[in-house]
C-alpha cells in the first residue's frame, strides 16, 4: 500500500508542524512492512525538514515554500500547486494524507484522499485569523474544496468532529479523530541548575513566581485579555511569560499585547522572550505557577497537554475543545471575562494545596495523549481506504471486487 503524506508544513513551527512532525514520526514507526510512506515535500523547505527512518522523500520544485506562501498575508502560487499536484499524481498512491489543510493542493489520479481540519476558527471566526477579506475567501474556498475531495477528513477532538460535522452537513462516517500528545522531551523531573541556567537566558528572575502562556500571538489567542487580567494579580516576584514567535507568517495580535502591558503598566511583570525551542521550554513548564491557555478557541490545545505531561496545572478557557482535554485536571474560565481569568489566576497563586492537587490530576490526564495512539488511529483510517476497499454509499468501507 503506498501512503502519500504532504510534508510542505513540516519545517512550520506553529502547533501545525508539530502536528505533522510528530504524528509522521509515529506513524513511520508503527507502519507494516508492506506499507510505502512517500513524504512531499517542497525544495525551499527540504533542507529544514528531518525525515524518520524508513520514508521515502520526494522533493518537489516550486518558486516559494508553501508554509509561507499560506501565510495570514500571503498568496499560493497557483504554478507551485501544480507542480505539487503533478509530484502526487505521479506517484501512483492509494492514499494520500495531509496533516492540515494549511498547505492543501488539489490531487488527481490517487484512489483516496484524507485530510485533517483541526477546528472551525478560520470558518466561524475568519477576522480572527485574516487581516484581508482576500485571504478569508482564499480560505474558505480551499477548505471547502478540501472538504468536497476528501474520502476521510480527520480532526483531532470530539468538539472539533462535532463542529466540522455540523458545519460542512457530513455524514458522521466521514469524520475520524486521531488525537495529540505531547512530545518525549516533555515530562516531569528536575527543576534544579540546569533550569536557573534556563531561565536567566530568557530573562525570567531567579525564584520568581510566573504564569505561562506558550503558543501563536494570534487574535483568538486572547492574550490582550489574559494581560489585562494578569494585571489584577501582578505583584513583586509574580510574572506572566508570553512565549510566542514574532516572526510568525500567521495573523499577529503582537501590537495589542504590547499595547494592553503599556496600558496596565505591568512592563516590570511581563517577560516576551519570543520562540522558546524544547528543550529550554521543557524547564519553563517545570517551574511555572501554571499554564495559561486563553484561547477563544482551539481544536486540540497542544500546550496545556505538554505542561500537564510536565506535571504543570493548566488555567484555561472554556471555549473549544480546551474543557473536553483537560477533564477535571485543570480550572477553566470565561474567555471574554476578565474577572473570571483573573479569578483563576489568584485562586492557583494563592492555594497551593490547590496547585499541588492540580499537578498531580494534569499528569495523571497527561497519559491519555500519546503520538503512538495518534498514529493508530490515522493508520486504522488509511488501512480502511487501502486499495482493497471501495466505499459504499453509506460513506463506510467494504471490499473492493478484483477482477
Amino acid at each position: 500500500m503506498r501512503i502519500g503524506f504532504d510534508g510542505t508544513c513540516l519545517a512550520n513551527r506553529r502547533g501545525f508542524g508539530r502536528f505533522s512532525r510528530l504524528l509522521l514520526d509515529a506513524l513511520a514507526r508503527q507502519a507494516p512492512a508492506d506499507m510505502e510512506l512517500i513524504v512531499f515535500l517542497d525544495r525551499p523547505s527540504a533542507a529544514a525538514v528531518t525525515l524518520p527512518t524508513g520514508v521515502v522523500p520526494r522533493i518537489v520544485d516550486v518558486a516559494q515554500a508553501p508554509a509561507a506562501a499560506a501565510s495570514a498575508s500571503g498568496r499560493r502560487r497557483v504554478g507551485d500547486m501544480l507542480a505539487m499536484s503533478r509530484a502526487v499524481a505521479r506517484a501512483k498512491l492509494d492514499v494520500m494524507y495531509f496533516p492540515a489543510t494549511y498547505t492543501f493542493f488539489p490531487v488527481w489520479n490517487v484512489r483516496r484522499l484524507v485530510v485533517t481540519m483541526h477546528d472551525t476558527l478560520a470558518l466561524a471566526h475568519p477576522d480572527l485569523v485574516f487581516p484581508t477579506r482576500k485571504g478569508r475567501v482564499a480560505w474558505l474556498v480551499k477548505e471547502h474544496i478540501a472538504a468536497r475531495m476528501a474520502d476521510r477528513i480527520v480532526t483531532v477532538s470530539e468538539t472539533s468532529r462535532r463542529d466540522l460535522q455540523s458545519w460542512f452537513r457530513l455524514p458522521a462516517d466521514r469524520l475520524r479523530v486521531v488525537t495529540e500528545g505531547p512530545a518525549p522531551v516533555f515530562r516531569p523531573g528536575d527543576t534544579g541548575p540546569e533550569a536557573d541556567r534556563v531561565l536567566r537566558r530568557h530573562a525570567i528572575p531567579s525564584g520568581s513566581r510566573y504564569f505561562l502562556y506558550v503558543g501563536g500571538l494570534s487574535p483568538h489567542k486572547n492574550v490582550p485579555r489574559l494581560v489585562e487580567a494578569f494585571s489584577r494579580v501582578a505583584a513583586p516576584g509574580v510574572f506572566l511569560v508570553v512565549v510566542g514567535d514574532f516572526g510568525d507568517v500567521f495573523h499577529t495580535d503582537v501590537a495589542a499585547i504590547r499595547a494592553a502591558i503599556d496600558r496596565h503598566g505591568i512592563g516590570g511583570n511581563v517577560i516576551l522572550p519570543g520562540f522558546v525551542p524544547d528543550d529550554d521550554l521543557l524547564h519553563l513548564y517545570r517551574r511555572a505557577v501554571a499554564l495559561v491557555q486563553p484561547s477563544l478557541m482551539e481544536g486540540f490545545g497542544l500546550p496545556p497537554v505538554e505542561a500537564m505531561a510536565c506535571g504543570t496545572p493548566v488555567v484555561a478557557s472554556r471555549a473549544g475543545s480546551l474543557p473536553e482535554i483537560l477533564g477535571d485536571a485543570g480550572l477553566l474560565f470565561e474567555p471574554t471575562d476578565i474577572g473570571s481569568i483573573a479569578g483563576c489566576l489568584r485562586r492557583i497563586l494563592d492555594d497551593l494545596p490547590l496547585r499541588d492537587r492540580l499537578a498531580g490530576l494534569s499528569l495523571q490526564r497527561s497519559h491519555a495523549f500519546t503520538w503512538e495512539l495518534a498514529a493508530r488511529q490515522l493508520l486504522e483510517c488509511l488501512l480502511e481506504l487501502g486499495p482493497t476497499r471501495r466505499l459504499r454509499p453509506d460513506g463506510s468501507a467494504g471490499r473492493r471486487l478484483v477482477g
